[in-house]
């Protein structure tokens, strides 16, 4: 007998478990739900400690607590504790309730202990799991109070000290408002009270400073927002709830607050459009040199018909085969042969610095994805092909389109030659090379160089210096033993040469006997191939650690200069 009944889909206590333990993926973050809780409750002040135990370093103690309402009977305790994903009603305040999920991220982290009104419940779900422990009739106590050991202790884990933990807790909670204090110190500074460059109803916006585009949920940092969107670096802090993902990390597609919407076929802006907009004006027409980053956003805004194109037309957005940033004026007055070729190639890099060819970088056919004919990529990245934006010149770009010729055609009709390169036109690494090398005391003399030739991989003068092709050393994997030992050899080659090699010359008895001398002495460039590795990583991270280490300052210093941050704590502000 055919039967039909209604019935209501499931969730499985597995299902349950797992949010509750993959919601957050840091401690950091489940403290911020623990702060955002406590603000919500109405707490003018919350206070959290870490402490770590001073008879076993394994265990850590994490305590959030503050003095807002509490859970004031066993019915809301049911509803809004034990209970998860119980809808908000319009009664309560909900700065960033949207889930009734966010306590389980601290239940993930460990033995959760919460003190509020005449209640204690603990809850341990790596031991007891989903049950968890209700005590009764106790003494008041006023707000909440959550105590949690750690299942592991993060300091000599995932931080390598309280105060490197700190200062993540200080990046979530930056710009909330009130009062947040980490083991007695306050630790974030009110978006209220900072100096921003343009503020509306939807946020507060810093443009165009730091090293990333920073998103903040009414002052709870949520991610970074992609720089390829933004066009810049900079902070938003959001003025209204945004729609955020059960991670809390990303902000929805359908999030009206921050991307807009479209109403009566009008669209109204959102916060990214504000940013898009100021893109424009605080860099685009300010600035002669971008970032990656601004140069991939303002490109894309040209492709798609959003980015005027004379405000950006004298801006370095296009990078050439060697790395370098031309204009598309550049590109539209010069009037010579041009390509398209991978970056770093050798033969482009000879063409363009024998001004053969302007050989543009190929990748931005695919980071733009651009699958016409190459010929007409530029018409068709400024819309010179299209009517509705015919006034910026096709005549012009049609010239430019007639000097397109292949790259491999091109570079069949490179001739035989020795040159040095000049250091300012040498790459990171090349120079790194070159300062190892000849802190080397083994040339008797002659001074390292790089240039390039088609003929040899390295010449010499015969006793001023030596110089290796470039194209040869990329070639090499000079973090490999064998390839540093090639390099080794061919130096020491080269050092058996007392004449100038550059062109033809003869390997006679002399040179092989000045060879086998030179191979054998204790002063022999072979020998330095075991240290030369060493001494290139050693140089690498002196230069990353330097390099890193004044960007982060500087950018901090802007940051906090033009928030105001030094000047509202000298003066005791909140």
């Amino acid at each position: 007998m055919v039967k039909t009944e209604t019935r209501d889909l499931a969730m499985h206590p597995k299902l349950l478990m797992d949010t509750i333990k993959r919601q957050a993926g840091t401690l950091q973050k489940a403290n911020l739900e623990g702060v955002m809780n406590a603000i919500e409750a109405g707490s003018p002040v919350v206070r959290i400690e870490l402490n770590i135990d001073i008879n076993d370093s394994k265990k850590a103690k994490l305590s959030i607590g503050d003095d807002g309402i509490g859970i004031e009977t066993k019915e809301e305790l049911i509803k809004h504790f034990e209970t998860f994903g119980t809808p908000h009603d319009e009664s309560e305040n909900t700065y960033w309730k949207q889930f009734r999920m966010g306590r389980g991220q601290m239940f993930a982290f460990g033995k959760n202990v919460w003190r509020t009104a005449t209640f204690k419940m603990v809850v341990d779900i790596d031991n007891k799991g989903l049950t968890y422990e209700l005590t009764e009739n106790l003494p008041y106590f006023k707000g909440c109070q959550i105590d949690i050991d750690l299942y592991r202790n993060p300091v000599g884990y995932s931080h390598n000290s309280i105060e490197q933990y700190k200062e993540c807790i200080q990046k979530q909670v930056k710009f909330m408002e009130g009062t947040i204090l980490f083991n007695g110190e306050q630790i974030n500074t009110p978006a209220s009270s900072c100096n921003w460059d343009f503020e509306d109803d939807m946020a507060y916006y810093l443009f165009n400073i730091g090293t990333d585009f920073k998103v903040y949920n009414l002052g709870a940092y949520v991610m970074d927002a992609p720089l390829t969107i933004t066009g810049m670096m900079g902070i938003i802090v959001s003025k209204k709830q945004l729609k955020i993902n059960f991670a809390r990390n990303d902000v929805q597609h359908d999030c009206e607050i921050y991307n807009g919407t479209t109403k009566d076929d009008k669209h109204i802006n959102g916060i990214i459009d504000v940013v898009k907009k100021n893109c424009v004006i605080k860099t685009r027409q300010k600035r002669k040199v971008l970032t990656y980053w601004e140069r991939q956003a303002t490109l894309r805004d040209l492709r798609d018909g959003t980015q005027d194109f004379n405000d950006i037309r004298s801006l370095s957005l296009i990078s050439t085969a060697q790395g370098k940033h031309i204009s598309l004026d550049f590109i539209r007055k010069n009037r010579q042969n041009w390509c398209f070729a991978e970056r770093g190639s050798d033969l482009a890099d000879r063409m363009m610095e024998r001004n053969q060819a302007l050989c543009i970088n190929e990748s931005i056919l695919t980071d733009l994805s651009y699958t016409g004919d190459k010929i007409k990529f530029f018409s068709w990245l400024t819309g010179a092909d299209k009517d509705r934006r015919y006034r910026y010149g096709n005549t012009e770009w049609q010239t430019v389109e007639k000097l397109y010729t292949d790259f491999n055609y091109l570079s069949s009709n490179i001739s035989d030659e020795y040159n040095d390169l000049s250091i300012d036109k040498l790459t990171v690494i090349e120079k790194r090379i070159l300062k190892v090398l000849n802190n080397f005391d083994c040339w008797s003399g002659r001074i390292i160089k790089i240039g390039y030739s088609e003929r040899a991989n390295a010449w010499t003068d015969g006793c001023t210096y030596i110089t290796i092709d470039r194209s040869y050393l990329k070639r090499l994997y000079i973090t490999c033993a064998t390839h540093c030992n090639r390099l080794m050899t061919l130096l020491a080659h080269e050092m058996a040469h007392d004449c100038d090699t550059r062109g033809t010359h003869i390997h006679g008895p002399e040179f092989y006997e000045n060879m086998c001398r030179i191979i054998r002495s204790d002063n022999s460039p072979t020998i330095e191939n075991c240290s030369f590795n060493a001494n290139m990583l050693k140089s690498r991270i002196s230069e990353k650690q330097a390099k890193i280490f004044i960007k982060e300052q500087k950018a901090k210093e802007k940051v906090n200069k033009k928030l105001g941050i030094d000047v509202i704590a000298a003066s005791g502000k909140s």
